[in-house]
């Protein structure tokens, strides 16, 4: 048996010659391909998902949960086949494995998942996720613990402790995640995309083959794990430290979800913003995994404190840190409480022959986070009170803490109490608020004015629609059309757009709105039209209806169908040629879902456009310069299109009369006669600006124009 000097480097015996660093260049780089493969393989199919859920960021969510619990499945296989069955046959059984599947390559969507129900999505949208990519993500998830557990029998001069090759593999995994949104999303369409995985999947398999042959000559028919006598490692760990490799998983994994889900619902449900919590998460592995960390654990603990109380607490106060502050201020809290967490994950790790177990139990943890904030968390909470709970949960995980809060059991009490209480007066407190309500594709709250005189619809942090509560209360009879407001009112581009069209009709129009919001265009409808609303949200069409709330659907097109599913596929149900004016006007908190602004959702709805016919879109949003995208597109296939941006003046804004951007396009100059006189101008220059497809777009791209930097 091995055993260790007083720094810790391990003496050999002769039997365990020194195997040099060809071996550990071939683990590593075999580990690195397998993180590559394992990481980048999420938002590329994640993406390929977006368009059959409306872009919705439970999307993303969801996928960690599916990724995370075939990641414990992997690890759960692992470790039966590193402690039950010998070395030889182990190889054999892995590359069988691995070799099955190749069947499910290249990956797609599953048959029969063309569209999605309009109940049971989360479970909808696992079995996709399962059937589709479920068995490539097992094999590929189980190479991690297996490789490091063969490293410890090849006799190695860190065999004793293969942790650290733990870190290597997630750098691949944090490569993969910096260069998705960088240089394969901007580069490859996602059928490129998927192929190359293929192809890196099949050097995977020829990697394994190699790590294989080297341990089986190391060891003959396999000898015993190599373990260590001092240091951190645990030698036998008892289950309350197993409990606690779970817990100190758990919040983390908890918080990866919840802080994605802030950012890409307030910007884009997209791969760019869905990496960069990720990758944060995987460098807190990269660093608390090394011999030595570069950043310090009780540097970790000092800054913990300020950082959750900077992410619970700033955003309430008048102080206004901007957008990337607010980016900032989260992901910096997010990463902190990561690394305290896996910091102290490290120091209980075990020995290396229970190295197979301790990753299991650490992947159960992470699955067990992420399914409390993605599954169980909508069902409980309101709003997103489990973001706050789990950062304040991280403060009690130091052990400084808990050695105070176990001297005196009242303060023990006290403070787990105060967790759930502060988070919810923070996050909860409103003294206008009438009501919350949260679904599969967002917060939905309904709430007053500081002055009380609107009521306010708001889907995660931006309000989309409001209404005076003077027009509320009034009788149908006597006013029976309320004042349209925030981007909707009558002399706004919207509503312009579709009287410009009623004016070259001459008649009734058939109109079509995406997106229904609180109804406002409704009150744009004249006696004789024909309208029909599309929605994706459940929850949004019933507080539309409901007089209770909003009145302008009541009050102006009562009779007027509403459509629930995703609009991209409702939509083309239609007949050709249904529409006068088609209104593309969905978002999801500030962020417009970009499956419904590629070439193919164009050319799609212009399928559903009479002769004459104009589609109007919404653009209006904080972060993405989208003007130049559709421009871009209408350029290379042929479209007329009309650009305007209307602001407003204070007082207006005072009045819930919001600024808007809106495009127009048409299949003629003919089609928009008359529009630049009304202030109608064509967009902005779209030069080196590529199409969006559904196989292709770029985000960042977007967000970088917008911000004056491309």
């Amino acid at each position: 048996m091995a055993h260790t000097d007083a720094v810790g480097e391990t003496e050999l015996q002769p039997s365990k010659a020194h195997a040099g660093t060809g071996l550990l260049l071939a683990f590593g780089v075999s580990l690195f391909l397998s993180a590559l493969l394992l990481f980048s393989v999420q938002p590329i199919f994640a993406k390929m998902v977006l368009p059959r859920l409306g872009g919705t960021p439970a999307v993303w969510s969801i996928a960690m949960v599916f990724f995370q619990g075939v990641l414990l499945l992997g690890y759960l296989y692992a470790h039966a086949l590193v402690r039950l069955i010998p070395l030889r046959r182990a190889v054999v059984i892995h590359l069988v494995i691995m070799t099955i599947g190749l069947i499910w390559l290249p990956f797609g969507i599953w048959p029969g998942f063309e569209r999605a129900p309009e109940t049971g999505l989360p479970l909808w949208l696992l079995g996709l996720f399962a059937l589709s990519i479920g068995f490539p993500f097992f094999a590929v998830s189980a190479n991690a613990p297996i490789l490091q557990a063969w490293f410890a029998r090849t006799g190695h001069a860190h065999s004793s402790d293969p942790y650290f090759l733990y870190g290597a593999s997630n750098l691949g995994s944090f490569f993969a995640l910096l260069s998705y949104p960088v240089l394969i999303e901007p580069l490859l369409p996602i059928s490129g995309q998927t192929l190359v995985w293929s192809w890196g999947y099949g050097l995977l398999i020829a990697a394994i083959i190699f790590c294989g042959l080297l341990t089986i000559r190391q060891t003959g028919h396999g000898a015993d794990i190599e373990t260590s006598s001092t240091g951190h490692a645990i030698a036998n760990p008892a289950w309350a430290q197993r409990l606690t490799w779970i817990a100190l998983a758990f919040i983390p994994s908890g918080l990866l979800v919840a802080v994605t889900a802030h950012l890409s619902t307030n910007i884009a449900a997209a791969p760019f913003l869905w990496v960069i919590p990720l990758a944060l998460f995987l460098l807190t592995f990269v660093i608390t995994f090394q011999r030595k960390p570069v950043i310090p654990h009780r540097f970790m603990l000092v800054c913990l404190p300020f950082a959750v109380m900077g992410a619970l607490v700033l955003p309430m106060t008048p102080l206004d840190v901007g957008i990337l502050g607010d980016i900032i201020l989260h992901l910096a809290a997010f990463f902190i409480a990561a690394m305290v967490c896996h910091g102290e994950l490290v120091a209980r790790r075990p020995d290396a022959a229970h190295l197979t177990e301790f990753y299991l139990l650490m992947s159960l943890g992470g699955v067990l986070g992420g399914a409390f904030t993605s599954l169980l968390s909508p069902v409980i909470f309101s709003t997103v009170l489990e973001y706050p709970i789990l950062l304040a949960a991280a403060l009690l995980v130091p052990q400084e803490t808990r050695d105070i809060l176990t001297r005196n059991r009242r303060i023990t009490v006290a403070a787990l109490a105060c967790i759930p209480v502060v988070s919810a007066v923070i996050w909860l407190f409103s003294s206008d608020l009438d009501t919350r309500k949260r679904s599969f594709f967002g917060v939905i709250t309904i709430d007053h004015s500081p002055d009380g005189m609107y009521r306010r619809f708001s889907h995660g942090t931006t309000i989309h629609g409001a209404e005076k509560v003077s027009d509320v209360a009034l009788v149908k009879a006597t006013d029976p059309r309320p004042e349209s407001l925030s981007y909707y009112t009558v002399d706004g581009p919207m509503a312009q757009a579709i009287s410009l069209r009623r004016s070259l009709a001459g008649g009734p129009l058939n109109v079509g709105i995406v997106g229904l919001g609180v109804g406002s265009l409704a009150c744009v409808a004249e006696r004789q039209d024909n309208w029909r609303f599309y929605e994706i949200d459940p929850a949004v069409v019933s507080y539309a209806k409901d007089p209770k709330w909003f009145n302008y659907l009541t009050r102006c097109t009562p009779d007027a169908p509403i459509i629930v599913g995703d609009a991209r596929l409702t939509v083309q149900d239609e007949a050709a040629g249904t529409f006068d004016v088609l209104v593309i006007d969905a978002f999801s908190s500030d962020a417009v879902p970009v499956h419904l602004l590629t070439r193919e959702a164009i050319q799609g709805y212009f399928s559903k456009l009479k002769p004459g016919g104009v589609l109007v879109m919404h653009l209006s949003n904080k972060y993405m310069d989208l003007s130049r995208v559709i421009s871009a597109l209408a350029d290379e296939d042929g479209w007329t299109v009309r650009h305007k941006v209307h602001q407003r003046s204070d007082e207006e804004k005072r009045k819930y009369w919001f600024p808007s951007e809106v495009i127009t396009l048409a299949r003629s100059d003919t089609d928009l006669e008359g529009w630049t006189d009304a202030g109608w101008n064509p967009p902005p220059d779209a030069e080196n600006v590529a199409v969006w497809t559904d196989d292709y777009s770029n985000i960042l791209s977007a967000i970088l124009r917008k911000q004056g930097l491309l």
